[in-house]
């Protein structure tokens, strides 16, 4: 069965779980939630009713139809929400079959995508985005760039658009006071709308609220992010902002970026109180305050162009393919997948999870899944990943590589051992051994980079076959 054909088949199940709903009296319905009480939260729009219930299996249907159509779609299903497809799916299902009654057919069913899909599209915005950002303490230093990514201090950032944020107390209130116009115009009662005091306050709260926010922070990426609908475009850029801040963990290392993060992501909160009961039965108050960015001294940003220059430029590189919406190169893919999880364990508060994350990102960097050697014998993931990461990391550090597969190997036991239940995360054991992994991925990934670089890092016909046999290539050589 074809996707076409099996498109047409789940809308025909659809319409016939909407009709049967459709059918039911009110007490056959209540008699039928209380033994299915999950069909009673899926549902499709409908302009008569506000919605109708379709149950769990035909929302499913409508899920399994926009992932095919997107699927053939090119650069469009990257730049288009699953979520937001089906919504526009359920609405011209709706319409169609429903409201104006039209046969379900093949050519009903392609006109309903392509419709959809078209209300969607037509919806797609370039749109730039300002993320708040913890990277490091400047004095000097009020913007730098990673790629196609700015990075502006927050005083440059106040003198270019504190001016324009301002104004907008004054653009939100006309906006409002219009739409409370248009309102009345259509209907709705005065005095259940809004006063233009009112308007105001909400110009002043979305303001402030704004500023309040921002204050906290260093720093603000600046990204702009190309025409895509409105959801798929913020996801897109807090990936790339991440992708760019990782790339600095990666360059310095854990010990100077463990505050680095986006407002998006968790870390540990710059001020903290502790509430205590001594012997004696006094309850005691003790405040903290932690440094909300890592303090390394300006001279972070000259390093990115003299001593870490190699790999910054390698790095960037990689960074500027991943803002584009085609799918990505395969090796690029798998240095920015390797490198999210480093990043992630840079910043992760517990040692167990942290070796997880760091081992976890040297797989991704090196392993290809079970293949079989010279001999016919299969080789294990921990043997193909252990062997190479062991030559990659002999590679950045000069060491022997007796010495280096030695030093992955252990961590790459404390890992399974770890997830497999063996080490509790709460031994003493994990807090060297996370720095050992920690400096291990980190070599590891740096001499991947350079190695994809040298297959062809662009390149969208390198699979994963063709990794393996140049993996074999360089287990041969050394």
């Amino acid at each position: 069965m074809n996707k076409r054909q099996q498109n047409l088949e789940d809308l025909r199940l659809i319409y016939e779980k909407v009709d049967w709903f459709l059918k039911q009296k009110p007490e056959d319905l209540i008699q039928y939630f209380q033994k299915h009480r999950m069909d009673s939260l899926y549902s499709i729009p409908d302009k008569k009713l506000g919605m109708i219930i379709c149950g769990r299996e035909a929302s499913e249907k409508f899920y399994n139809i926009a992932e095919r159509y997107l699927g053939s779609q090119k650069e469009g299903k990257n730049k288009t929400n699953l979520d937001e497809f089906v919504k526009k799916l359920k609405e011209e299902f709706s319409r169609r079959f429903l409201q104006e009654g039209e046969e379900i057919n093949d050519s009903k069913a392609e006109k309903m995508l392509s419709t959809a899909y078209k209300s969607m599209s037509r919806e797609f915005k370039q749109l730039t985005h300002y993320i708040p950002c913890a990277i490091f303490f400047s004095r000097t230093i009020d913007s730098f760039e990673i790629g196609p990514i700015s990075f502006l201090h927050k005083t440059k950032f106040e003198s270019i658009y504190g001016d324009e944020i301002d104004q907008l107390r004054i653009q939100i209130k006309d906006e409002h006071k219009e739409n409370c116009a248009k309102a009345i115009a259509n209907g709705f009662p005065e005095d259940s709308i809004a006063t233009e005091e009112q308007s105001q306050q909400l110009a002043e709260r979305l303001v402030d609220g704004l500023l309040s926010s921002f204050e906290n922070w260093e720093w603000v990426a600046v990204v702009t992010i190309s025409e895509c609908n409105e959801k798929t475009s913020y996801s897109k850029a807090i990936s790339v902002t991440k992708t760019a801040l990782n790339i600095l963990k990666l360059l310095f290392g854990s010990e100077f970026t463990d505050q680095i993060r986006t407002e998006r992501d968790y870390g540990e909160s710059s001020k903290s109180a502790r509430l205590t009961r001594v012997e004696s039965g006094k309850l005691e108050i003790s405040l903290s305050s932690t440094a909300g960015a890592n303090v390394i001294g300006d001279e972070w940003l000259e390093i990115l162009s003299t001593e870490a220059g190699y790999y910054f430029d390698l790095a960037t590189k990689t960074l500027k393919l991943s803002l584009e919406f085609g799918d990505l190169p395969p090796l690029c893919a798998r240095f920015i997948d390797a490198l999210s999880w480093y990043g992630d364990a840079v910043s992760e508060q517990s040692y167990a999870a942290k070796i997880v994350k760091f081992v976890t990102s040297i797989e991704r960097i090196t392993g290809t899944g079970i293949e079989k050697d010279a001999e016919g014998n299969e080789r294990g993931v921990t043997d193909i990943v252990t062997n190479r990461s062991s030559i990659l990391y002999s590679l950045a550090t000069e060491e022997s590589l007796a010495d280096s597969k030695l030093k992955v190997s252990t961590i790459y036991k404390c890992r399974s051992d770890l997830v497999h239940g063996s080490l509790s995360p709460f031994d003493a054991s994990c807090v060297s051994s996370a720095h050992k992994a920690e400096e291990i991925s980190r070599m590891v990934l740096l001499a991947g980079l350079s190695y994809f670089f040298s297959l062809g890092t662009g390149d969208l016909l390198m699979n994963q076959k063709q990794l393996r046999e140049e993996y074999k290539k360089l287990e041969a050589k050394y």
